[in-house]
């Protein structure tokens, strides 16, 4: 009997306290129906639509899993805190009127199994719902076949469930201590308690402003991409640190200032908003600063991602200049030879002519690859040593490649002495007249005619570090002296050979082309044959692209979904914010309604106090958004993406898309507020 009074209790306690309790729960529910989407995507059955990149994209949709997990976490624990503060009053009129901490923890118990049980079928029942849509997505996006066949994917409910019961457990434990170590008449007062503005406030603002300006430092003095990639992380976490204490110090510097100035202050559109910011100022500070952080990491996910994926079709074009790419790896830069290197070429002609493959727009280059340290005007190229580098923003990439290619590939003439070199960089600067690269003891210095930006060829731009070509006479005379491998028998340099050209076939047909060519070169130069390489890739242009589509396509519907998530958050964060608030003030506008204040006098006060303070973080995330843009145009180019004003327009759209959306949610949330302030004082008047 005792269990079914709980029972209708915390039920009676949900059903009218909806206003609070269904948001949280449907973002319960969504939060649970994006783990299950995730974790249905990196299921095998799902993935064996997909032609490539199988392991990528399970791997990303694991991470995803992971981080909507953690958001969950904290998010769904911050947003309880609404919850356990709007009901503290009821249960502190049920203790003074004699049921004890044990009854209401019971009613806690209750509440969060109603709550969980409700969100995990109604989470998985949509997350079911929705994920042959996602499915359809994503294979779509990486032009895999289609099926329609609609299933449930039990591994991913009982990974969705194992995940999820612990937070919601987690929820009701901490709700239970709250509950059982608040007294009766902090229970009351939970509610209509002010907020004193925080000792040291001053040196809050001070902090934070220092904070923030070394993050923005950190953004915008880092050339490298490396340094870029490995300083983010720590940016972003200065950022949110910075965020928070700017934001709440800022609430209290700006209700003190209102309030100071009495032409301003004393006024009745402004007089309600200000002293009502001023009741509640730290947790308005919080409130902002969580919204605008979401905000940020909702515009850095879109813009990047977007990017990458309008973009794909120039980084594959990067990596895979021609349709047909041949890589030969060569013993000894003195096999980078016409006669040599002939036999490949001629082999792989005789071959496309043999299955009526045309051959167009061909091209070849013998290159020497090294990677290295700079340090002013030397680069280190001792391998283990460049990858040891405790500062990654002095690695370099080095292709070496002769004159007489170079003036094949661009058509310009140059005549270099044994000593001089022309150097293209690419991702990086360099200023000095001489280059000398060390190898341990051994040096070669050459005289430096030309520095250019750009790269000789698409297929030397480098992976991941920044790219230096180097054009010179004589390819033997760069290497001259050096070791060719280390101690432990690993290379210390390579000597190479890329050979591509087009053949005006369909995707399918040149990937089809690609393995055959590869088997057969295989067969004719064998490993074990010594006669100049020691191996040979054949790669097409289609076979990138789909691995390119695997792992962009990824990110990008990654990027889509978490937003969804932040988005979601961001929104039931400003409509807490407008409840909670709204039945703290509505008192105060019962009061000056009774001293004569009007209809349009409430309109202009409440439009006053949201327009101020929700407009506040879309700035700061504007603000932010613009300093991290350098950041994270160098991390875009270790993508391959080059483009910076494809970037700069989806940057620009995403924060457009953005603004509105949030104009809509302020305006919807606002609603919600005015609603409740005016539900007594206006309506009564009228």
């Amino acid at each position: 009997m005792k269990g079914g009074l709980y029972l209708r209790l915390a039920w009676d306690g949900l059903r009218k306290n909806r206003q609070l309790s269904w948001p949280y729960l449907l973002t319960c529910v969504g939060m649970v129906a994006m783990h299950y989407i995730l974790a249905f995507l990196a299921s095998p059955t799902a993935l064996e639509k997909l032609p490539q990149g199988r392991q990528t994209i399970e791997t990303m949709m694991a991470l995803g899993c992971l981080v909507v997990l953690l958001f969950s976490l904290i998010f769904l624990f911050y947003t309880y805190s609404f919850l356990n503060r709007r009901r503290a009053r009821e249960f502190g009129l049920y203790n003074v009127l004699g049921m004890g901490k044990r009854n209401l923890s019971r009613i806690v118990l209750w509440e969060s199994a109603i709550t969980a049980t409700l969100a995990m079928i109604g989470g998985l029942a949509l997350g079911a719902a929705l994920s042959k849509l996602a499915e359809l997505g994503l294979v779509n996006l990486m032009n895999g076949e289609i099926d329609y066949r609609v299933r449930l994917d039990f591994k991913a409910v009982f990974r969705t469930v194992v995940c999820y019961v612990p937070v919601f457990a987690l929820n009701a434990l901490v709700a239970v201590i709250r509950t059982r170590c608040s007294s009766a008449v902090n229970l009351l007062k939970a509610e209509s308690a002010g907020e004193k503005p925080p000792r040291g406030n001053w040196l809050l603002a001070i902090l934070g402003i220092v904070i923030l300006g070394v993050a923005y430092w950190i953004a915008l003095s880092i050339k490298n991409p490396l340094d870029a990639l490995m300083w983010f992380f720590v940016a972003v976490l200065l950022v949110i640190v910075a965020t928070y204490m700017l934001l709440i110090a800022g609430s209290v510097w700006l209700c003190r200032r209102l309030q100071a100035n009495k032409r301003y202050y004393y006024r009745a559109d402004h007089f309600v908003s200000v002293s009502s910011m001023t009741y509640r100022m730290k947790r308005n500070g919080a409130g902002l600063a969580s919204i605008c952080v979401i905000a940020t990491m909702v515009l850095v996910m879109l813009s990047t991602t977007t990017c990458l994926m309008a973009g794909i079709e120039d980084t594959i074009l990067a990596h895979a200049p021609r349709e047909i790419n041949l890589q030969a790896w060569l013993n000894d830069v003195s096999e980078i030879s016409d006669e040599n290197l002939g036999r490949i070429r001629a082999t792989t002609e005789r071959f496309a002519a043999e299955n009526d493959v045309p051959i167009e727009n061909s091209r070849d280059l013998g290159y020497v690859y090294l990677a290295g340290t700079l340090k002013g005007d030397t680069i280190q190229c001792n391998y283990t040593t460049a990858l040891d580098a405790a500062n990654l923003g002095s690695l370099r990439e080095l292709y070496i490649v002769s004159m007489e290619d170079y003036t094949s590939l661009t058509g310009r003439s140059l005549n270099l002495g044994s000593e001089e070199a022309l150097l293209l960089v690419n991702r990086c600067e360099f200023t000095s007249d001489t280059l000398i690269l060390a190898m341990g003891e051994e040096k070669n210095t050459f005289h430096i005619v030309s520095v250019e930006k750009g790269v000789l060829d698409k297929g030397l731009s480098g992976t991941t570090a920044p790219g230096m070509t180097v054009v010179v006479a004589n390819l033997k005379s760069v290497v001259a002296g050096f070791p060719a491998e280390n101690e432990y028998g690993k290379q210390l340099f390579t000597s190479g050979w890329k050979y591509g050209f087009d053949t005006g076939l369909d995707d399918q047909e040149n990937a089809d082309f690609e393995r055959e060519l590869s088997r057969y070169l295989e067969a004719e130069f064998p490993t074990e044959d010594s006669r100049g390489w020691r191996s040979i890739m054949v790669s097409s242009r289609a076979n990138n692209a789909t691995d390119f589509r695997a792992s962009y396509g990824g990110l990008f519907f990654i990027g889509i979904v978490l937003s969804i998530v932040f988005l979601l958050a961001a929104v039931l964060i400003i409509y807490y914010k407008q409840v909670s608030e709204g039945y703290e003030d509505v008192k105060r506008f019962e009061i000056m309604q009774k001293v004569g204040m009007t209809k349009p006098e409430i309109k202009r006060s409440i439009g006053s106090q949201l327009l101020m303070v929700f407009m506040l973080p879309l700035a700061f995330a504007g603000l932010h958004l613009t300093f991290a843009f350098p950041m994270i145009r160098k991390m875009l180019l270790l993508f391959g993406l080059t483009n910076i004003g494809l970037f700069i327009t989806t940057t620009l759209i995403s924060f457009a898309v953005f603004a509105a959306f949030y104009w809509i949610v302020y305006r919807m949330t606002s609603g919600v507020y005015y609603r409740i302030v005016s539900k007594t004082s206006i309506e009564d008047a009228a």
